[in-house]
């Protein structure tokens, strides 16, 4: 066999096939021989390089349901045990979510303006939604899942009573029909347009309490989520890679603080001059609180505890040099390794230390919050998503009113107007400027006043029909001895007087 028929491509597969390994995947370690005598020469030591193999526990890559599970509970968690977790999902929430959002309808064509009848009722259905699913808790609740989950499932379904039904899917709910394969069409409980992997057709919602599965059309469910790619169907929580630089803060909070309280509840050592060492034995065993037992890898032992309350005397044989208990002197260590923590932390959520740790002499408020900085753009772009989806649901519900011929609102309803939702963003205001810049975007026909109310967090419809009601203003009342509206100056009184004699 020649050097070339060696190289043929076709040649390459047909030894048999095996499954591929990790070691196929990342490298097997190279030793120090190795790498010293590479190809002949003496190179410098260098210590052993080892594969991600070698570390499977570390890798953190998302590959199986189970994985995904594991991450989100280790993040709710956080959220609900973690002062520095809830903290900051809660005061992403207030700026990104804030009072909540205002809807406007606006005509399909852009030089017409929508119909005031179909407007009228379109809102309508859209606030009898809102009050039956109590929107404004909803609606934070959708964002609270959006970070700490990683993704939102909204479940609409169409009620004979002609209001649509709104619940939250569990993202564990959404899992591979009974059957089918894990890395098939149905992988991670969606299915999906093989020409369109970012586009799912059907869920697979698994009910726990009874053991049954159901599938729903994707027109139905709505599925909003984060930190992934488009090809991949399932979101990451935000506090994924920032689980460590948490637990481990707490953990050294948790031990900076309990050992200070061990340190200040004992007041002072007495020290007994003539009793024995076996009489203080027996003195201290008679004070333990009880034993508990530890497993070691030699074995197992018994462990005596006492607790320590505040003013407790510590009795010491004769002999022994009472110290006072130190004064912690690696706090400050241990506060600039819990301060590092919460500012990757606050790195990893993008949003200002104060944030997170709730210091608020880090940095300046006003600072973080003006129209230009980092973190009011990460506010505009989550209100655009949030936005987004809410949008979608609302013309979803506006849809099936439509299909099951609610009053006012026609087939064609989605043909004539547009719905838009907006979101206040949360900037340090001029508020003289800002009403002055409105007014000029108003006049010139580029902002309608409709958008300015809702910016506003103000119903426009409202508005004007309170301005309808008001009564009219009163007159002035004619005040004794008012000169008259005639001229005033001398000229003008002359030709009066001029005028009155001819």
């Amino acid at each position: 066999m020649s050097f070339w028929s060696r190289l043929n491509p076709l040649r390459l597969f047909r030894s048999r096939l095996r499954e591929t390994t990790l070691s196929d995947l990342y490298g097997t370690p190279v030793s120090d021989t190795e790498l010293n005598s590479w190809n002949g020469r003496r190179l410098s030591p260098l210590t052993p390089i080892y594969g991600p193999e070698q570390f499977a526990d570390k890798l953190q890559t998302i590959r199986t349901l189970q994985e995904l599970n594991r991450v989100r509970h280790l993040s709710r968690i956080l959220y609900e045990r973690n002062p520095n977790a809830t903290g900051g999902i809660n005061g992403m929430g207030r700026y990104v979510i804030g009072s909540g959002s205002a809807q406007t309808v606006q005509s399909t064509e852009s030089d017409k303006e929508a119909p005031a009848r179909l407007s009228k009722a379109v809102l309508a259905l859209v606030d009898e939604f809102k009050k039956a699913v109590c929107w404004k808790i909803a609606e934070r609740e959708i964002y609270r899942r959006y970070l700490t989950d990683g993704e939102c499932f909204i479940l609409l379904t169409p009620m004979d009573d002609g209001v649509t039904a709104m619940w939250f899917l569990e993202p564990d709910q959404i899992v591979p029909p009974q059957g089918e394969s894990h890395e098939g069409r149905w992988s991670w409980g969606i299915l999906t347009d093989p020409d369109r992997p970012g586009k799912p057709l059907k869920y697979n919602v698994r009910d726990y309490t009874t053991n049954t599965e159901r599938k729903y059309d994707s027109q139905f469910v709505f599925h909003l989520r984060r930190g992934t790619n488009l090809n991949q169907k399932r979101g990451l929580p935000a506090l994924t890679s920032c689980i460590d630089e948490l637990q481990g803060g707490a953990k050294l909070r948790h031990a900076s603080r309990e050992g200070e309280k061990v340190r200040a509840s004992i007041a002072y050592v007495r020290q007994h001059a003539q009793a024995p060492l076996s009489a203080i034995q027996t003195l201290q065993s008679s004070a333990a609180a009880g034993t508990i037992r530890q497993e070691t890898e030699n074995g197992s032992r018994d462990i005596t505890y006492q607790h320590i309350e505040p003013g407790t005397v510590q009795d010491i044989p004769e002999g022994l040099e009472y110290q006072p208990p130190p004064p912690s002197p690696n706090s400050e260590a241990s506060a600039m390794c819990v301060q590092l923590s919460l500012q990757a932390t606050a790195a990893a959520l993008e949003c200002p230390y104060w944030l997170i740790s709730g210091d608020n002499t880090a940095s300046s408020y006003a600072s973080s919050l003006t129209a230009e900085s980092p973190f009011i753009k990460l506010v505009e772009g989550e209100q655009d998503v949030i936005a987004g989806y809410v949008d979608d649901v609302f013309t979803a519900v506006i849809e099936i009113a439509a299909e099951q011929e609610r009053d006012n609102i026609p087939l064609d309803v989605l043909d004539k107007i547009d719905l838009h939702v907006n979101y206040t963003v949360p900037v340090v205001r001029q508020k003289l400027e800002e009403a002055q810049r409105n007014e000029i975007l108003c006049n010139g026909r580029i902002k309608s006043p409709q958008t300015i109310a809702a910016e506003e967090g103000l119903d426009f419809d409202k508005e004007q029909a309170n301005f309808a009601n008001l009564p009219p203003a009163p007159l002035a009342p004619a005040v004794p001895g008012a000169a008259s509206s005639g001229a005033q100056t001398a000229g003008g009184m002359m030709n009066a007087e001029i005028g009155s004699v001819a």
